[in-house]
C-alpha cells in the first residue's frame, strides 16, 4: 500500500540549523543564542505538525464563519484574462513559445504572468483579515514566517487548491519544467504570508520545500518589499556573491512569480503598508521520492497517518 510520507530529516536538529542559517542575519552573539535556542522548540512543533493542523482545521470548520463563502470554490471569473489565455495556449505550445508568453528570466527560468483578477484579491484579503481577527486557532505558514494564514486550515484545499494545482499550475509547469514535475504535482502547500512594520519584515535566502512555487501578490499600498531571485541552491554565491548572481522582483497585485523550487531567493524589508502573497508549494512525490529538497539525500521516510505529509510517498507491507 503506498502513503504519504515525510523525510526523517525534518525531525533532526542539524537540518532545522541549516534552515536558520540560510535566512537569519545577526548582528549580535545574543540574536544567535536566541534564534538557536528556539531549535529544539520548533523540531518539537513539527512533530507534532500534521495532527494539530488536521485538530485546528476542524476547529475553524465548525467555528469560523466565512466571510465570502464563493470565493471556496474555484470559478474562471477569479482569474486575469491573460491567465486564462496563456492556460489555452499550453496544450499546443512548445516550452519556448509558451515563454514568450511571460514576463521574467527565460535563461534562469523564473516567470511571470496575471493570475488572480484585482476583484478577486479583494475578496480574498477581505476574507483573510476577517479569519485573521476571528476567535480560532490559527497555525504559522512556515518556520519562517510567523504570521499568515495556512489555507488548507482555512478550508481552500478542497473546491479551489486542488483544482487550481492539477488543472492550471501543473500543465503550465510540465511545460516549464519537465524534470520537476515528472509525474505530476500530486500535493501542495498553500499559505498566505503577511509582511507589516513590526511583524514579518522581510525574509533571507533560501530554497522552498516544494519542486515548484508560484507567488502571487494579493495587494498593493506598501513600499519596498521586493524579491531578490538567485541561482538554484548549491550554485554560484548567493547573496553574498556578485551582484550578477541576484535579480530584483517587484511585486505586482494579481501577478503570480512561477519558479523551481530550489532556486534561491529572498524578500527585502518592507518600509510601509502591509504586503500579502499566496504562496503555493506545488510537490512532486515522484520528484522528492528521489532526492530530498532539504537534506539534499536520498530521503529516509516513515509514513504520517494525516493529509500528504511532506509530499513524499513509501510503499508499507
Amino acid at each position: 500500500m503506498t502513503v504519504f510520507a515525510r523525510c526523517k530529516c525534518f525531525l533532526k536538529t542539524n537540518i532545522f540549523v541549516k534552515e536558520i542559517n540560510q535566512h537569519v542575519k545577526y548582528t549580535s552573539d545574543a540574536q544567535f543564542v536566541l534564534e538557536y535556542s528556539s531549535v529544539k522548540e520548533e523540531v518539537a512543533r513539527r512533530k507534532n505538525v500534521f495532527s494539530d493542523n488536521k485538530k485546528r482545521s476542524e476547529e475553524i470548520k465548525i467555528k469560523y464563519k466565512r466571510l465570502h463563502p464563493e470565493i471556496f470554490k474555484l470559478q474562471e471569473n477569479y482569474f486575469h484574462e491573460k491567465f486564462l489565455e496563456i492556460t489555452k495556449l499550453v496544450s499546443n505550445s512548445s516550452p519556448d513559445q509558451l515563454a514568450l508568453q511571460l514576463e521574467g528570466n527565460k535563461q534562469k527560468r523564473y516567470y511571470s504572468f496575471p493570475v488572480f483578477s484585482n476583484k478577486f484579491c479583494d475578496l480574498l484579503l477581505e476574507e483573510l483579515k476577517n479569519f485573521e481577527n476571528a476567535d480560532v486557532p490559527k497555525g504559522r505558514p512556515n518556520s519562517m514566517n510567523k504570521h499568515g494564514v495556512l489555507l488548507d486550515e482555512l478550508g481552500f484545499n478542497e473546491e479551489f487548491l486542488n483544482a487550481f494545482r492539477t488543472e492550471y499550475l501543473q500543465p503550465i509547469a510540465v511545460k516549464l519544467f519537465p524534470e520537476y514535475v515528472l509525474d505530476g504535482l500530486d500535493t501542495h502547500k498553500a499559505f498566505v504570508v503577511k509582511y507589516k512594520i513590526g511583524e514579518d519584515v522581510d525574509l533571507g535566502w533560501h530554497h522552498d520545500n516544494a519542486e515548484v512555487t508560484l507567488n502571487i501578490a494579493l495587494n498593493e499600498g506598501f513600499d519596498e518589499g521586493s524579491l531578490y531571485i538567485g541561482p538554484m541552491a548549491g550554485e554560484g554565491k548567493g547573496v553574498a556573491g556578485s551582484e550578477s548572481t541576484v535579480e530584483e522582483y517587484s511585486h505586482k497585485k494579481g501577478w503570480g512569480l512561477l519558479h523551481r523550487g530550489l532556486q534561491m531567493h529572498g524578500a527585502m524589508p518592507i518600509e510601509y503598508g502591509e504586503r500579502y502573497n499566496m504562496i503555493i508549494w506545488a510537490r512532486s512525490s515522484s520528484v522528492r521520492n528521489l532526492n530530498c529538497p532539504m537534506c539534499m539525500k536520498k530521503p529516509d521516510l516513515e509514513p504520517v497517518d494525516v493529509g500528504w505529509g511532506e509530499g513524499f510517498t513509501m510503499c508499507t507491507s
